[in-house]
């Protein structure tokens, strides 16, 4: 599966090549998904999310490298080339433990990433592995319940929750059943992470009506404010029209 993640970190490049042939994983995301869509009627865990979050992760990544130490700098005196391997890592292993259970999924998925963390920095000085493995089960384990308390957990945090374009909402809901739940993930017309002018970012979402709303105030809302990275982030939602209307605005103080 070709992740298409531009980056000029050459430590990021080998890895996103080596995930890109790991067949391995690859069917493991599957296998997510057949536990999300077939058997639980819940929306898309697998190979398309996990490109969407990652994509999304390291664009947030690049937009606040000004702002807050990541843990693995911070705490660990690693360079910050390994805090975008922590994000990556974390966002394609965050959601495999869906291939056991929905509830508790993120413990499920931190027994399963240390397996592939060893095989695919296989060539990484043990120490190094070890940090890299410990910030990212921290990431993994927080994404969806716990406390965010490294600025990559807070990425992923986020990046997770932008997955929500037309029907791919992160708020579970009954395929064919017409509620507020299915009506707001179908109102989702497209998201953005630009580059904020005020804050380091912006993030934009357009949709064909209100009822999207729902969507961004009962699951975006909360992962930001979750993400300890409120502060940095502005969130713009618009109507599209003829005549661009904002319908909804806020900021985390």
């Amino acid at each position: 599966m070709k992740l298409n993640i531009p980056t000029e970190n050459e430590k990021l490049k080998k890895l996103i090549q080596r995930v890109e042939n790991d067949k391995e994983l690859e069917e493991l995301w599957k296998c997510a998904n057949v536990m999300a869509i077939d058997r639980l009627g819940f929306t898309d865990h697998g190979p398309v999310h996990v490109k969407i979050v990652a994509n999304a992760a390291l664009r947030l990544a690049h937009l606040l490298e000004g702002v807050e130490k990541p843990g693995v700098v911070k705490d660990h005196h690693l360079p910050k080339e390994d805090s975008e391997i922590v994000v990556f890592l974390a966002a394609i292993l965050h959601d495999l433990g869906m291939v056991a259970q929905r509830e508790e999924h993120e413990k499920y998925s931190a027994m399963l990433a240390p397996y592939f963390i060893q095989k695919l920095l296989h060539d990484y000085p043990p120490e190094e592995r070890a940090i890299i493995l410990s910030e990212v089960l921290h990431a993994i384990t927080s994404h969806y319940s716990g406390v965010c308390l490294t600025k990559e957990a807070g990425i992923l945090c986020i990046a997770d929750a932008l997955d929500m374009e037309k029907g791919r909402a992160r708020i579970p809901f009954d395929a064919g059943k017409v509620d507020i739940h299915s009506v707001s993930a179908l109102a989702i017309e497209n998201v953005e992470v630009l580059k904020g002018e005020k804050k380091p970012v912006s993030i934009r979402i357009k949709m064909s009506n209100s009822a999207g709303i729902f969507q961004v105030d009962q699951l975006l809302r909360e992962r930001i404010r979750k993400s300890g990275l409120g502060e940095y982030i502005e969130v713009v939602a618009e109507i599209s029209e003829t005549e661009k209307k904002i319908l909804h605005r806020f900021e985390l103080r």
